[in-house]
């Protein structure tokens, strides 16, 4: 991740599509975009809106987007990864609006993610489900050799 880039104020839960991260990201970034494009629908409030994909999560299907028609305007949308137009309210918008809007709300989250936790303990990967593969699967650590 670039430190330079805004999405570094977001944390280790997000990878920075516009730096270059292909040894420590498996997902591939232009289907990102591709999957985005099948899955907004004319009925979905961003249909017809130039998004540019800028971050995904890693630990789920999230991806951060800023509007090219509006720069300064972010939003955080959620992918089903069905490989078709979807219908109703999905992808779901997280969040939308100005980067510290953007900020706010993962602030929010991690809070209430704290505030759940048992005892007041960190939740493991930050409350957040296991980092995924590209299959939308929990990765697998590599087997252990035997000593």
């Amino acid at each position: 991740m670039k430190e330079t880039s805004v999405v570094a104020e977001l944390g280790d839960d997000w990878c920075d599509v516009t730096a270059d991260r292909a040894e420590d990201c498996d997902l591939d970034h232009l289907a990102l975009a591709a999957e985005l494009s099948t899955e907004v629908h004319p009925a979905h409030p961003f249909f017809g809106t130039a998004l540019e994909v800028i971050a995904h999560r890693l630990t789920n299907d999230d991806v951060l987007c800023r509007h090219r028609a509006t720069p300064s305007r972010y939003s955080i949308l959620h992918l089903t990864w069905s490989h078709r137009e979807e219908i109703g309210s999905c992808p779901t918008i997280d969040a939308d609006g100005e980067w510290r809007h953007i900020i706010a709300y993962e602030n929010a989250v991690d809070a209430a993610l704290r505030e759940s936790a048992p005892n007041g303990e960190a939740l493991s990967g930050e409350g957040r489900k296991p980092e995924q593969g590209p299959t939308g699967q929990p990765r697998e650590e590599a087997p252990r050799r035997p000593s």
